[in-house]
């Protein structure tokens, strides 16, 4: 009887183990399937696995998974790495590219010298050819000249655009970079709002005093035009007035002769050897420019808006201006950038058009060269075209907008008034690209 009970309980100790063991492995499973419906679930409401719950591998590792996967199956590759049955099934895909990559690579984001390599290829010779003779070579000559190339090769432009992104992504598969002159901002000065007032309260009281009419209210500025390659620096006046009216620029061109070639008609041309705007080349403005717009002649009661230029403040000036019947007014020191109104709307699409013109004669070809084989600088008439020409593609709108938001033209019963709060208005030829941003030269060079 005793070795019976002994053989008995036994029995009963190895049923009840091997019970437990069936438990354990029901509860696994059991957890195992929560934890896949839960996976699922938040998977299905933010679009995929849980963030935290996800990993980065190195190729290495994934290849690892795949002979694993290979000599068994998917699933218990998964399972034994820890790792997702889709991973196992995508990695096994991309096999083939996984082999030729480097071993500690953690994503395959496809070919990494582009699609086009002999594209590629003659767009960097051309940046370097040019750059050897000194000429600026922007992202927008990169992308015009890209798309010429690609007309060669027969590529289809449904296949490639010569976008933006596609020049910054050439570039830097190539080591270039842009390097760009760069200038402070203007910082307003500390008693910006006492300024702002005293010039508003100024101007509203000479327009009630002399009740001035819209094309008797001007502004006039210069602005240095130069390019990066052996040029004349030039300076360039610009005047406008209130009712979209712009008047003929006056180019000062850094030499101690005017050019004997005959000038385009509707822009006026002198010269200084240093290619500053004197005193007297401002009286010589006042007179030819100035002087010629509609009722000048008649000496029209006019009211003067310049900045604080010392060639500005000069007597003679100040004479000059009285003799025509005229108020002038300088904008307070630190205060153009709100009140200069060739600041605030006229001199950043004046230099985007003049540069794009300069973009296109870069890229046409028909070049003169100098005795060393550079390419000459452009003629003195073909900058004053494209002056002319970016100085017409100003509109007139913008004008009689910036007038308004620099508080000089607005209606003196404050109906204008919201003007002032108004956000920049966008490009009215609706380009996206701010390339055009920077109106200073931009080169592309090495690293």
């Amino acid at each position: 009887h005793g070795c019976t009970g002994v053989q008995f309980f036994l029995s009963a100790a190895e049923k009840n183990t091997e019970g437990e063991q069936k438990q354990k492995k029901i509860n696994e499973n059991v957890k195992m399937e929560k934890r896949s419906d839960n996976l699922e679930k938040s998977g299905s409401k933010i679009g995929q696995v849980n963030r935290q719950l996800r990993r980065s591998y190195d190729v290495n590792f994934k290849m690892m998974v795949i002979n694993e996967a290979e000599s068994s199956n998917n699933c218990k590759a998964a399972v034994k790495y820890g790792v997702t049955e889709c991973n196992v099934r995508r990695w096994r895909a991309q096999k083939d590219h996984l082999k030729n990559a480097h071993s500690q690579r953690k994503a395959f984001r496809g070919p990494q010298s582009g699609r086009f390599q002999e594209l590629d290829r003659r767009v960097c010779a051309y940046v370097d050819e040019k750059r050897k003779d000194g000429m600026p070579i922007s992202r927008a000559v990169i992308q015009l000249k890209a798309v010429e190339i690609a007309k060669e090769l027969n590529i289809p432009t449904a296949d490639f655009k010569a976008s933006l992104g596609w020049c910054k992504r050439m570039m830097r598969r190539n080591g270039r970079t842009l390097r760009r002159r760069t200038s402070l901002a203007q910082r307003l000065p500390s008693d910006f709002g006492e300024k702002l007032l005293s010039f508003q309260r100024y101007v509203i009281n000479l327009r009630k005093k002399h009740s001035y009419p819209l094309d008797q209210i001007g502004n006039a500025d210069q602005t240095p035009v130069f390019f990066d390659m052996p040029t004349p620096v030039t300076v360039h006046k610009k005047a406008c007035l209130a009712d979209g009216t712009k008047l003929p620029p006056y180019v000062v061109l850094k030499r101690k002769t005017v050019p004997k070639e005959a000038m385009p008609a509707g822009i006026i041309v002198r010269a200084q050897e240093k290619g500053w705007m004197e005193t007297e080349l401002v009286v010589d403005w006042l007179k030819v420019v100035w002087g010629r717009r509609r009722g000048g002649l008649r000496k029209k009661r006019n009211m003067l808006i310049l900045d604080a230029f010392r060639g500005h403040l000069s007597d003679p000036v100040k004479k000059q201006v009285k003799a025509m019947n005229g108020d002038l007014v300088i904008i307070p020191g630190g205060m153009t950038s709100q009140l200069q109104v060739l600041d605030v709307v006229v001199n950043k699409p004046f230099k985007d058009n003049l540069r794009k013109k300069y973009t296109e004669w870069l890229l046409s070809g028909d070049h003169a060269l100098t005795p060393t084989g550079k390419i000459q600088k452009p003629s003195v008439r073909l900058l004053c075209e494209w002056i002319l020409h970016a100085w017409d593609a100003v509109s007139p709108k913008s004008i009689i907008h910036g007038f308004k938001k620099c508080c000089i033209s607005n209606a003196l019963d404050g109906s204008e008034d919201d003007v002032l709060w108004e956000e920049p208005a966008e490009p009215e030829d609706g380009s996206e690209d701010s390339d055009t941003d920077h109106s200073e030269a931009e080169d592309v060079c090495e690293e």
